[in-house]
């Protein structure tokens, strides 16, 4: 190996300028040279003085409670042409935050390795009872051969690493949905209530911050900055042991705010004993509303209606999908006006109520669940009825109350050409 060295470093060495390769003759003698033997044995130092074991683990990374064991298995490959003897230890190294015990560990396999040949090991470990929650990490070494890079601590050359994510099951529960889904009309107001139980010893504060606006938004379909006086929290101090909170989170657009659609987010402030600080996310909300108006003046809808129509039919579908509980049920005042300016207040003659019914469907995401049942969608629909009209352009007046919007479809009913005659 030496001699393979020190022909690849001549061969670099022969492509350096005479100057730089070789002492001058002259005056300027102290002129510096490479030094070949060093050279050879840094590398030498680098590479060739390690052992050639090749290490992988498999599902070393493990999710514990306090109480619990688990297992992994890691084979290692022997690449000398000699048994090579092998000391399998937990390593852990001044930089981890919360290392591993070695008193957790157990490891189960042979002292060496035959040339060429694989060997597996069994990794056991086993969380005391009075641990805390957090991530514990290590690595499973197996020879003493360590390496340091650039000036930090030592590490092994032939180890794998694991970790252990200590958990314990949660004591604080969001009851009803964290994604809050809803419209308000400007100057009006509606209320959603978010329910938390919690299921352990001890109180838990509570305390839900403001509502923060989400990001950053470029392009046209951004929604509108929030107003942080229309958003109100109403919520007890903390969860008595056993018990269930209510959160409501009341919103109130001004008279004069801006239609269009407004996202944000609520911080409940909970501090569950059996969470990690940094994790958070699952106690915040996502709140999205949409602020609309009431029109003063009626929607008109013209359709023409032929000399063979025998009556006319107006389906109306309000969009109340996601109002508030105790909203009032939408309602819609129609006038039919003929082509000569007569108007005729209409007659609602049949009221008809749909949903959705998905057995698949998260109430995470809005679907209101009922037992095994999860409802999403679904609405009601209004009919009217404008009998034997003449022909001619007509107008559907169409005024709107306690909807968001709403969606129509005027359908002819005609009688055919023979019948009529008859």
């Amino acid at each position: 190996m030496k001699r393979t060295l020190l022909i690849a470093l001549l061969v670099v060495l022969a492509g350096v300028p005479a100057a730089a390769a070789v002492a001058p003759t002259g005056g300027a003698t102290d002129a510096p040279v490479p030094a070949v033997n060093d050279a050879v044995s840094t590398d030498e130092n680098d590479h060739d003085n390690y052992t050639r074991l090749y290490v992988d683990a498999q599902d070393s990374y493990l999710d514990l409670k306090p109480g619990q064991s688990g297992t992994f298995t890691v084979v290692v490959e022997n690449g000398e042409d000699e048994t090579v003897d092998v000391n399998p230890h937990v390593f852990t190294s001044p930089t981890d935050r919360n290392p591993i015990e070695e008193s957790w560990v157990e490891i189960d396999g042979p002292d060496s390795i035959d040339a060429g040949e694989e060997a597996e090991y069994e990794v056991s470990v086993a969380v005391p009872e009075e641990t805390e929650i957090a991530r514990y990490t290590a690595q499973i070494a197996f020879t003493d051969e360590t390496v340091s890079a650039a000036g930090g601590p030592e590490r092994p050359i032939h180890a794998a690493y694991t970790s252990v994510n200590v958990w314990k099951e949660p004591t604080v529960q969001i009851l009803s949905s964290t994604y809050i889904n809803t419209q308000v009309e400007a100057g009006d107001s509606v209320s959603k209530q978010i329910v938390i139980e919690n299921t352990g010893e001890e109180a838990v504060p509570l305390s839900p911050e403001r509502a923060q606006q989400q990001g950053t938004c470029m392009g046209t379909h951004c929604p509108q900055q929030v107003d942080q006086s229309w958003i109100d929290i109403d919520a007890p101090s903390q969860i008595a042991p056993g018990e269930t909170a209510t959160v409501t989170v009341t919103v109130s657009p001004d008279a004069d705010a801006d239609r269009g659609r407004y996202d944000t987010s609520i911080d409940l402030g909970l501090d569950d004993p059996n969470r990690r600080d940094r994790n958070g996310y699952w106690q915040e909300v996502s709140l999205s509303f949409v602020v609309w108006e009431q029109p003063e003046e009626a929607y008109e809808a013209e359709f023409d209606v032929s000399e063979r129509a025998d009556n006319v039919t107006l389906t109306l579908n309000p969009q109340n999908r996601r109002t508030a509980e105790n909203a009032d049920e939408a309602s819609f005042d129609v006038t039919f006006v003929s082509p000569d300016g007569e108007r005729i207040e209409a007659e609602r003659v049949q009221i008809s109520q749909s949903g959705y019914v998905n057995l698949g469907a998260s109430p995470e995401r809005g679907a209101s669940q009922d037992g095994a049942y999860a409802t999403n969608g679904g609405g009601t629909e209004f009919v009217y009825e404008l009998d034997e009209p003449a022909a001619g352009k007509w107008t559907a007046e169409i005024m709107p109350e306690d909807t968001i919007g709403f969606q129509y479809e005027i359908t002819q009913n005609e009688s055919d050409d023979d019948e009529s005659d008859e």
